[in-house]
This record gives C-alpha cells, structure tokens and sequence, in this order.
C-alpha cells in the first residue's frame, strides 16, 4: 500500500503573524531563536473520515467510510445538533463538541437573510443612546484591560500588528483628550484612518471600526462627515473578513490536513483544531473575534443611520456564542470548565428575543445583552432583567 504524503509544513504563527520568511525547523524556527521568539505552530488538523460535498447554495453532504456529523449544511440543524452541556451530564457531548466544533462548521458562517430580504430596523432613541454608551464603554475597556467583548484577549497578546498599534495609540490619545488638545487629537485619529485606508492590511478591519466608534459618535462635525464616508468601506472590510473565515473553515474541513494555506492566510492558519482542548479554545478565540467584530460592525453602523434617517437595513442573522463566562476565559482550562457549566448553546443574534423564555440575564454575556437591547428595545431588555430579578428575589 502506498503511504500517505506528508501534508505540507506550515510557518509558524510568529512569521505568519509578521509576514516573514519562516524556516519550519522544529523545535523553533531559525528566526524565531534569533530574535528570541517563543516559537509556536499551528497545531495539524485531523483528517475526519468523510469528505464534504459541497452545493451551489452553501449547504453540504458528508460522503465517506465513517459516521458523518448527524447535522446538515443549515445553520439552525447546526445550532439545534449543538449540545447544551447541563449539570451532571457525562462526557460523550463534551467529546463530540471537541471533534466538530460547531463553529468550525461551514455552514456556521452562512448569514441568515431568510424572511429578511428588503427588510429594515427601527431603535429607538433611548436604545441607541444605551448601546452607543456601551459601545465606547468597550473602547475604554481595551485601553486599560487589552480586551473587549469584540476582541478577544488571546489575538494581539505576543505580537501587535502595526495597524492594531495605530488604532490603540489613537484611541490613548482621544480618551485622555483635553479641549486643548482635541483638535490635534482629531485630526491624528482623522489621519490615523486614512492611512489605514491607503494600506489595505490584511487587520484593517477592527481599527477602522475603532476609528467609526470614535468619530461617528464624537459630535465634532468634521470627524463625523470623514467617519460617515468610511461607513461602506467598514461595511465591506468585515463581510470580506467574514467570507475569508468561512471560506477557509469549508477548505479545512473539505481538504483536513492537505489544506495548505499561505504565510499571509491568517484566518486558514486560526481555524484549525486537532481535538485537543487547547488547539479548539484558539480556534474559537478567532472565530468568536470574527463574529463579533462583524455584528459589532453592523450594528454600529445601522445605529449611526438609525439616527440620521430613521432607518437602516437588516444585515441578517449570524451565530455567535452567548454563554457567560466563556469569551472572558483566560485559559483553555477555565474556557473548556465554562463550556461544560454552559446552559446556552450557540445564538442566532436575530433570534436573541428567545433567550427571554429560556435562560437568565446571568446566563449570558455582556456583548448578548448589547445584541438583545439593541435589536429588542432596551425597554424589553430591562423588563427581562426585572423578572429575573424577581424570580431570584
């Protein structure tokens, strides 16, 4: 019998990460050890034994030898075959969650537009004032912990792309402002932005939501009209981070472990897991990143046209996860315990309103209740809020 090929060496994230020329020498690479570097490798990819069938509308059948996952290509079977991991339940679900992650399923990164096509959303004031407040709140909260409910802590913790360091230095400098100083600060925030927008970076994306945050909201009326201009290249720099995440989770799961990826293909290099607790905690780091990056920057943006024409249109349901405790894990350890404790499966941010029945505020996350309020009404939110709180009363 013929041996398998080996699959191909990947750079190890240090030189993916900068764009360097990596050596693949093991146990660290050369430049790593020169400059030294903590080298690390993304961790292999276990081929699955099935192979995915791929149709035109995204969905996918799963042909092979072994079990296929029980689940189809549709993102509610996806959040539906999803276990729930309830006190006192053995370890089979926890196991099955380790070898298919739901998040590292294609058909996870579909964007709902069922029953939404032409559809638009209204908030009220006192809603997008909450939301608008909580928002920059998040902004404040990177600057003094390296984290928001956007960001995940674990992404920028060993190296810090040169755009995420502009966007950080802008921000320093906007929140320590005096109305001395404002005008400087602006305008370097303002020039910050436009270089962002001449280098097309492989990280544009979450600077320049940082940069929108900023100026929409800020009141200064030039800040506002640049931001304002900024708001399709926002728009179109996540759904691009979006699809490239989802394209490359489609070719890991088609390909297993002969995907190859380039030294530049950040999200191919990040979505991989080998079953082991750790390799699947920092592929949902990134993933999670990802869909919250993107609702963060649809729902900033529909609140921003909400208050200068009334209106702004739907961008869809995607899936993200809800559960307290998890996004603020700071190991793979203490994320795994989470996840066995959870008692809230993976969400549809359209389908928010249904935690009202089935779990508790204290059951979810502070970026959940962003995403309730704003897409429910803060009125609704508060009221689910009382009556939980008279329940534990």
């Amino acid at each position: 019998m013929l041996a398998q090929p080996q699959p191909k060496r990947l750079a190890c994230t240090h030189c993916t990460k900068t764009k360097r020329k990596c050596s693949k020498q093991r146990p660290a690479c050369q430049r790593c050890v020169d400059k030294g570097f903590v080298c690390r490798y993304p961790a292999p990819r276990i081929k699955p034994p099935y192979d995915l069938v791929f149709s035109e509308d995204g969905t996918y059948t799963a042909l092979g030898n072994g079990d296929p996952p029980s689940h189809s290509g549709d993102i509610r079977a996806v959040v539906e075959s999803t276990p729930v991991f309830l006190p006192g339940e053995g370890d089979s679900a926890l196991a099955r969650q380790l070898q298919e992650p739901w998040f590292l399923s294609p058909s996870s990164w579909r964007i709902d537009h069922k029953g939404m096509l032409n559809a638009e959303i209204y908030f009220v004031d006192d809603t997008l004032t909450w939301f608008i407040n909580k928002v920059r709140g998040w902004l404040g909260h990177w600057t003094s912990h390296a984290s928001t409910p956007f960001l995940h802590a674990t992404l920028y913790r060993t190296d810090l792309p040169e755009p995420i360091q502009d966007a950080f230095a802008a921000l320093c400098a906007y929140q320590s402002k005096s109305p001395a100083t404002e005008r400087v600060v602006l305008y370097i925030v303002e020039r910050h932005a436009q270089r962002l927008l001449e280098q097309q970076s492989l990280y544009a994306g979450d600077p320049l939501l940082v940069y929108c945050i900023i100026c929409l909201f800020d009141g200064d009326i030039r800040a506002r009209s640049r931001a304002e201009q900024q708001i399709a290249t926002l728009t179109t720099w996540a759904k691009q981070l979006w699809q490239s995440a989802g394209l490359a989770v489609a070719a890991n799961a088609a390909q297993g472990p002969s995907a190859t990826h380039d030294s530049q293909d950040i999200p191919g290099t990040s979505l991989r897991a080998d079953g082991t607790v750790s390799s699947v905690w920092q592929a949902w780091c990134f993933s999670e990143s990802v869909r919250r990056t993107y609702v963060t920057a649809t729902l900033v943006t529909a609140a921003f046209l909400t208050l200068k024409q009334g209106w702004a249109p739907c961008p869809g349901g995607i899936t993200f996860t809800p559960g307290e405790g998890l996004w603020a894990a700071t190991s793979a350890f203490s994320w795994w315990r989470q996840v066995s404790k959870s008692r809230v499966g993976p969400l549809q941010c359209v389908n928010a309103r249904e935690l009202h029945a089935s779990s508790a505020p204290s059951d979810v996350d502070e970026f959940t209740h962003a995403v309730m309020a704003v897409s429910f009404g803060l009125d609704e939110f508060n009221q689910w809020q009382d009556k939980a709180a008279l329940v534990m009363s």
